[in-house]
């Protein structure tokens, strides 16, 4: 299944935020009706609280002036009070009937059925009746009659209170159910944004990957980038990169190869003719000229060793997995190391100290012991004089850990990046005469990558250098 991809970074973005924004819109959008929805409902609470209120009240005012117009009009027989008391009963019927249009408990209801009989009775014994004396109301029914006004009036207060409890328990529900629907959306929204902070972060970790193998000089494997059309295009050129980096890394390696050999020839000859100068096989030479002679033969020597190195960091680079490799004890080769620049020590008054576990590494003895070399000779060139320089090996968990550390002068923050770079030279004052060509570092990392193995430098709280050389062992 291909997966959707806008066609642009920018456009991904938009959409991640536009679907991390949806949980909390569809938060926003609940409250907003349950808000509503919550005033709604209280509005017309009150409007019916207010409206029973109202109308209980009256209708107890109705119902007392019935009964005191009833016995105005039993006493005086005034035909007024008569007309008076119809038109109060009357009122009281439509007071009634607009309660029981409210809506009410069952209890409220029977009151409010008994009433309107009491006053469908009361109304018609006053139109049976043939005189005020000849009504049949006894006191007691208009005692029932005040009772039950008394009853609806006390029951819509409680319906009042009903009412503020339901608004109370609808805003406990609003709030319970606002509460659900945010802790809902709070992981919802985490897991949003973590999934759509990967999916935005993977095209861009495949390119910066895609420059970490051209800076580390990999220009085997492809670099692949899915996403955005931008960046997918952006992958693509930095492919183009790749492959223009990698034919120009191939003919650096030719060039070196063949600039090396055609070097080797006519400077082996040069170095020829100085020992036979020297040796005075073709005809004796003045102390003057010897010494000429010597100055030449020295320094073929030296171009002869910077052409072995620079043949020997373009294999290392070139040809990493051509290795000799053998078990062989670390202990060996760091003694071995030790007895090749022993007179060294020795000259500069160094105190060397070793301490060394018994651990067998699988890996290219020869190109090991080059790294060594080169380790041990910068500690050697840059310890002053009774200085001290020590040498640990131990083996943690699933590798060999080699450390060389020496009291010399340190190398600066600003420089330690570049340290295993070809021909970079630190600004450290080296007390050997004679000049390095900055190979050596890097031919030591280029065989340690070779291994699958690391060489770095080691933070130190004290003055000096520590090289720590890491080994993967087979078991």
């Amino acid at each position: 299944m291909r997966r959707f991809w806008p066609k642009s970074f920018f456009a991904l973005v938009l959409l991640a935020l536009a679907l991390v924004s949806l949980p909390l819109f569809g938060v926003l959008l609940a409250s907003d009706l349950l808000m509503d929805r919550l005033v709604r409902d209280s509005s017309a609470s009150v409007y019916r609280s207010v409206a029973a209120s109202q109308m209980s009240q009256t209708l107890q005012e109705q119902i007392t002036n019935q009964e005191r117009r009833f016995r105005q009009y039993q006493i005086l027989g005034d035909t007024q009070f008569y007309d008076e008391l119809l038109l109060i009963i009357k009122q009281i019927t439509i007071s009634v009937t607009s309660l029981q249009d409210l809506p009410h408990g069952d209890q409220a209801k029977e009151s409010l059925t008994r009433l309107t009989d009491a006053e469908r009775n009361l109304s018609m014994s006053l139109q049976q009746a043939t005189s005020p004396q000849a009504v049949a109301i006894s006191d007691d029914e208009f005692k029932a009659i005040n009772d039950l006004g008394r009853q609806v009036y006390q029951m819509s207060l409680d319906g009042v209170y009903q009412e503020i409890t339901t608004l109370h328990e609808e805003e406990a529900h609003a709030e319970k159910l606002l509460l659900t629907l945010a802790s809902t959306c709070l992981p919802l929204t985490i897991l949003l944004v973590l999934f759509l902070t990967r999916l935005i972060a993977r095209p861009i970790k495949q390119i910066d990957q895609g420059i970490h193998l051209l800076g580390q000089g990999e220009f085997d494997r492809e670099i692949t980038v899915s996403g955005p059309q931008d960046l997918v295009f952006l992958g693509q050129r930095l492919n183009w990169l790749r492959q223009k980096l990698k034919g120009y890394e191939q003919e650096k390696t030719k060039f070196a190869s063949h600039i090396s050999h055609e070097l080797k020839t006519p400077l082996a000859s040069i170095h020829e003719a100085a020992e036979l100068l020297c040796d005075g096989v073709v005809g004796p030479v003045s102390n003057e000229q010897r010494e000429v002679l010597l100055i030449l033969r020295k320094n073929c020597g030296q171009l002869k060793k910077l052409i072995e190195n620079l043949v020997s960091i373009t294999m290392a680079q070139a040809e990493k997995t051509c290795l000799n490799l053998t078990d062989f004890s670390i202990e060996d080769l760091i003694n071995e190391t030790i007895a090749s620049h022993r007179p060294a020590i020795i000259n500069n008054g160094l105190n060397l100290q070793t301490i060394v576990e018994p651990v067998i590494v699988h890996g290219d003895w020869d190109r090991l012991k080059t790294v060594l070399d080169n380790l041990l000779s910068n500690a050697i060139k840059y310890t002053p004089a009774e200085g001290s320089i020590s040498i640990n090996a131990t083996r943690q968990e699933s590798n060999a850990i080699v450390e060389i550390h020496d009291s010399g002068p340190g190398i600066i923050e600003a420089e330690r990046e570049h340290i295993f770079s070809p021909f970079f030279q630190g600004s450290a004052v080296c007390r050997s005469h004679i000049k390095g060509t900055g190979l050596g570092l890097a031919i030591a990392h280029e065989y340690v990558v070779a291994h699958n193995g690391t060489l770095e430098l080691a933070r130190l709280d004290e003055a000096g250098t520590c090289f720590r050389l890491t080994l993967p062992l087979l078991n």
